[in-house]
C-alpha cells in the first residue's frame, strides 16, 4: 500500500472524531483512517460506544497505522469516558458493583473505585494502547436518575472519590489526564442536577497537583450560552482562566424542545401546505377505519389493532416535530410497525378483497407520509434561513449551514476542538476542508447570538 505521511502537530486538532456510532467494520475504520491521514489528531469515543466496538476499531486502526509506520502512538490523542454500563456489559456486570445505579432494563450507571479499574483495563485492551491520553466521567449527573438520596453535597462527594481513584491511574501511568463530560455543565449551580464548575474548581483545590484537566460538554450555534459573558467572563473564559482545556460535542445537532434539530441545509422540492398535508391524512384515516372495521368483521382482531398508522401520522402533524425527528421517526416506529403488518398479513389466508385494501391503505401511507416529511423539510429550511440572517453581520451566509457552523466554534475563543460524527465520505471530505481553511479572521462573538424565535415556531 502507498504511505501517506501524518500531518500532525502537537496541538489538539480543531476538528476531532467522534465515534458515538462508529461500527467495528472496515468501510468505517477506513473513514478513520484517512481522518487520521489527514490531520484529524483527537479521536473521542467511550467505554459503552456500540457496545466496545467502537474502541476496538479504534485500536485497528491505530494499530494498523503504526505498524505501517504511517503513525506514532504520541501523534494522536484518545479521550475515552467511564460511567455507563449498556449491552452485554451491563449483563455481565449488573451485579458486580454495592453502588451500582439502575437507570433502565439494559443500562447502569457506576463510578466506584473497582468499576473504574475494570473499565478502564477493558478499553486500554480494546484500543490496544498502553495509556488513555484524557479519561472522563461520562455524564455524572446520571447519579440523580432513580436515587431519592442524592443530594448535591453526596454528588460532589461522589466525583471527589472519583478523582481520588483516577490520580492513582495517573500515577501508574494507565491515563495522562481526566476530566469530565457532562450535557448539564454550568458556572453556578443553576438546579440541583448542574454541574457547576465553580464547585469542582473548589473542589479541585483540595486535590494536591491534581491531572483534571479537560471539560467536555455541548456546543452549537443553537445550544451557545456557555459562550455568552452575560456581564461577566464565560464559562468557557473561566475554564480556561482554570487551566481547563474545553472539547465540545453535538456541534451541528442541536435539541430543542427535546427535539433533533440538525445544522444542515436541505433541499426542498415540494411546497405543500399543513391544510394539504392535514388532507391525506383524513383521507388515511378513513382507509385505516373503513380497514379496520372489515378486519373486525372478519375476525382478525390482532392486525386491526395495529393499524393505526395515520393516527400517528396526526399526533405528529399536530405537535409539529422538527424534520430530523420525522426522520428518526419514522426510522425507529414506522418502519418496525409496517413490518409487523406485513408480517401478520402474509401470516393470514386473506381474501382479495382485503389485500386490495391493504395495497390501498400502504400507498396512501407512503404518499402522505412522503408529503408530511416535505412539509417538515420545507419549515426546516426556513428556519435555517432565518439562522443565517441573524450570523450575516459576523460571518458570511452564503455557504452551507455546517459549514457556518463549524467555523464560528473554530473562531470561538477558548474551544479546542469540536467533536464530529463522521459517518461518510463526504462528511469526512467537509470537516477535512473545515480543518484546513478558514473563512474568518477574528473572534466569533455569541453574546448578542439569540435562535429561540426562530427554532420555536
Amino acid at each position: 500500500m502507498t504511505q501517506q505521511t501524518i500531518k500532525t502537530t502537537k496541538k489538539l486538532s480543531q476538528i476531532g472524531f467522534g465515534t458515538y456510532r462508529l461500527n467495528n467494520t472496515t468501510e468505517e475504520k477506513e473513514l478513520l483512517k484517512k481522518a487520521i491521514q489527514e490531520g484529524i489528531t483527537v479521536i473521542d469515543t467511550a467505554a459503552n460506544y456500540n457496545d466496545g466496538q467502537a474502541e476496538i476499531a479504534i485500536g485497528n486502526v491505530i494499530q494498523e497505522l503504526i505498524y505501517n509506520n504511517e503513525l506514532k502512538r504520541n501523534d494522536i490523542t484518545i479521550i475515552s469516558k467511564v460511567g455507563y454500563l449498556e449491552g452485554k456489559t451491563y449483563s455481565k456486570h449488573a451485579d458486580s458493583f454495592k453502588t451500582m445505579n439502575t437507570i433502565s432494563k439494559t443500562a447502569g450507571y457506576c463510578l466506584e473505585p473497582e468499576f473504574l479499574n475494570l473499565q478502564l483495563s477493558e478499553s486500554l485492551h480494546r484500543l490496544t494502547t498502553d495509556y488513555i491520553d484524557y479519561y472522563l466521567i461520562q455524564n455524572p449527573e446520571t447519579y440523580f436518575i432513580n436515587n431519592d438520596d442524592a443530594t448535591e453535597e453526596t454528588y460532589y462527594q461522589y466525583l471527589f472519590d472519583a478523582f481520588s481513584y483516577l490520580e492513582t491511574e495517573v500515577s501508574k501511568g494507565r491515563i495522562t489526564y481526566y476530566g469530565i463530560s457532562s450535557n448539564t455543565f454550568s458556572k453556578t449551580q443553576t438546579h440541583k442536577t448542574a454541574t457547576s464548575l465553580t464547585k469542582l474548581i473548589e473542589l479541585l483545590a483540595t486535590i494536591p497537583n491534581h491531572h483534571f484537566k479537560l471539560i467536555q460538554c455541548p456546543f452549537n450555534i443553537i445550544e451557545n450560552d456557555l459562550a455568552k459573558k452575560n456581564n461577566d467572563e464565560s464559562f468557557f473564559e473561566y475554564a480556561h482562566k482554570n487551566n481547563l482545556t474545553v472539547i465540545t460535542n453535538r456541534p451541528l445537532n442541536a435539541i430543542v424542545n427535546n427535539q433533533l434539530f440538525k445544522l444542515v441545509d436541505v433541499d426542498i422540492d415540494s411546497s405543500i401546505t399543513e391544510i394539504e398535508v392535514h388532507d391525506l391524512i383524513v383521507l388515511g384515516q378513513d382507509h385505516e377505519s373503513a380497514l379496520k372495521q372489515t378486519l373486525t368483521e372478519k375476525d382478525i382482531p390482532n392486525l386491526s389493532n395495529l393499524l393505526n398508522l395515520f393516527e400517528k401520522l396526526n399526533d405528529i402533524l399536530t405537535n409539529t416535530v422538527t424534520y430530523h425527528t420525522y426522520k428518526d421517526l419514522l426510522e425507529s416506529i414506522f418502519v418496525p410497525q409496517v413490518d409487523l403488518i406485513m408480517q401478520g398479513c402474509e401470516s393470514l389466508n386473506l381474501d382479495q378483497s382485503i389485500q386490495n385494501q391493504l395495497i390501498q391503505y400502504f400507498s396512501t401511507f407512503n404518499q402522505t407520509a412522503k408529503e408530511l416529511s416535505n412539509y417538515f423539510k420545507r419549515i426546516h429550511h426556513t428556519a435555517t434561513l432565518e439562522l443565517k440572517a441573524i450570523l450575516k453581520n459576523q460571518i458570511a451566509t452564503d455557504i452551507p449551514l455546517n459549514t457556518i457552523c463549524l467555523q464560528a466554534y473554530k473562531n470561538t475563543p477558548f474551544i479546542t476542538s469540536s467533536l464530529l460524527g463522521i459517518r461518510t465520505q463526504e462528511q469526512l471530505e467537509s470537516s477535512l476542508n473545515n480543518l484546513n481553511h478558514s473563512i474568518l479572521d477574528k473572534p466569533f462573538l455569541w453574546d448578542d447570538i439569540h435562535f429561540s424565535n426562530v427554532i420555536s415556531q
